[in-house]
């Protein structure tokens, strides 16, 4: 079951912008139709004009916000799945000091500009946008929140109330399509939870439930592995100038979590070769245990977790343990286990994204790629999947390494960004169109 993807290389529509910046375009999100589109700037270590930009499926730029003299940039998108709000969220100093920015995709006027204490590493919003969340990195700055809460009245993001007790920096965020319900996943500080399930009421944040990953099974990630995935990794290059110390177990932690649409359902991947894990949010409000755990063979660790909309089945994303090899692979539920569906070996490892499901969830995509030690750039791919068998429907390579590869919800277009510096755009027709 673990057979190489073999696809059909995809024809490109367009690349933007028009020649390169020199910046990577670490993260990428598609409105649920793909007329709308979004792509932001970022980069290690870096002092520059970074930004996000809303283009349509022509390539042509709609909306950008730029973040003059920033530092290292906009790590996260989102678009709300009308395509009407696209919010950016990174990094703004080398002073800790985070940013979170939301716009209006018809007019660009601006609908919140919130400081915060660390990197927003996430960013999640329910279908219509009405709903916002976003999730920081291990405060640095005296602020201690880590979750920031909002809902859209009068044109405008108002606050609510978020989370701001914790410690440890929260890696990945997933919401309920009506903003009902948050998942959220955590790079944890001693005995700090991994995982902690919210109800979203009209004032803020209600802690439902939490988890932390069994000790018996916590396996650390390896020191290679996925150098720029989350807090961590980011971090490396300023501890070794001495500017900073990330302060952490040195466990595992939660890499990726996605939800079903109406809240019921919920899945974590893990770092180190822990696996995924599936939630049923009623047994695990009582119980505070997972449905059940799969771990792909060969792993070095996980980077991504997938999830159908109605939660019968998900799509993982794992490093293999050896090098240039990664896996896709569909796991379904079966109420106490899960049962293998397909298995694909890809060049590369998989990378993470806002979400690997489109077209109906009858499509996977991603991107892969591995950073060289010396800087220099390594080759990346973009895949286009079908969900129900693995085959591959669509190939694309690019001279570096790839991030995010997103698919529109109705599955008729996708857009990639690279550490070449571009965003490349990709019209189903004459590509996986036959599929959706």
């Amino acid at each position: 079951m673990t057979n190489p993807v073999v696809a059909p290389q995809m024809t490109l529509s367009w690349t933007y912008p028009p020649s390169s910046p020199g910046l990577w375009f670490n993260t990428t999100d598609a409105s649920q139709d793909g007329a709308v589109l979004v792509g932001g700037t970022f980069q290690f270590d870096t002092t520059a004009n970074f930004g996000f930009y809303v283009l349509n499926q022509a390539g042509q730029v709609l909306q950008s916000d730029t973040w003059d003299s920033a530092y290292e940039g906009v790590f996260w998108v989102k678009l709300n799945q009308l395509g009407t709000i696209a919010v950016g969220g990174g990094w703004l100093t080398s002073t800790y000091t985070g940013q979170l920015r939301a716009l209006s995709v018809s007019d660009g006027s601006v609908l919140l500009t919130q400081s915060t204490g660390s990197r927003v590493n996430t960013i999640a919003m329910s279908a219509d946008g009405t709903i916002m969340a976003a999730g920081c990195g291990a405060t640095y700055g005296g602020s201690s929140q880590q979750i920031y809460l909002y809902a859209l009245k009068d044109n405008a993001y108002q606050a609510l109330t978020g989370l701001a007790s914790a410690n440890n920096s929260v890696q990945s965020l997933a919401m309920a399509t009506d903003g009902t319900w948050l998942v959220a996943g955590f790079y944890p500080n001693g005995s700090a939870p991994a995982l902690i399930l919210y109800q979203v009421t009209a004032t803020g944040l209600v802690q439902s439930q939490i988890w932390s990953i069994p000790a018996s099974s916590a396996l650390a990630e390896p020191n290679e592995a996925d150098i720029r995935g989350f807090a961590k990794e980011h971090l490396a290059a300023l501890a070794n100038r001495n500017v900073r110390v990330e302060s952490s177990s040195g466990g595992a932690y939660v890499k990726s979590v996605a939800m079903s649409a109406d809240g019921s359902k919920f899945a974590a991947a893990i770092s180190g070769t822990n696996g995924i894990y599936y939630f049923d949010r009623d047994t695990f409000i009582q119980s505070g245990a997972p449905q059940w755990q799969y771990v792909q063979p060969d792993i070095g660790t996980s980077s991504c977790v997938g999830l159908s909309a109605d939660g019968t089945f998900l799509v993982g994303l794992s490093n293999g343990s050896a090098p240039l090899v990664g896996y896709a692979y569909r796991v379904n539920d079966c109420g106490s286990s899960g049962n293998l569906t397909w298995s694909k070996i890809v060049e590369y490892w998989p990378n993470p994204s806002n979400h690997i499901l489109g077209g109906g969830d009858a499509l996977v995509s991603f991107g892969t790629g591995e950073p060289n030690k010396d800087n220099t750039l390594t080759p990346g791919h973009y895949y286009v999947l079908d969900a129900n068998s693995g085959a591959g429907l669509g190939e694309f390579d690019t001279t570096a390494m790839n991030w995010p590869f997103q698919l529109s919800g109705d599955g008729g277009f996708a857009i990639g960004g690279s550490d070449d510096g571009y965003l490349y755009g990709f019209s189903a027709r004459g590509n996986w169109g036959n599929a959706i």
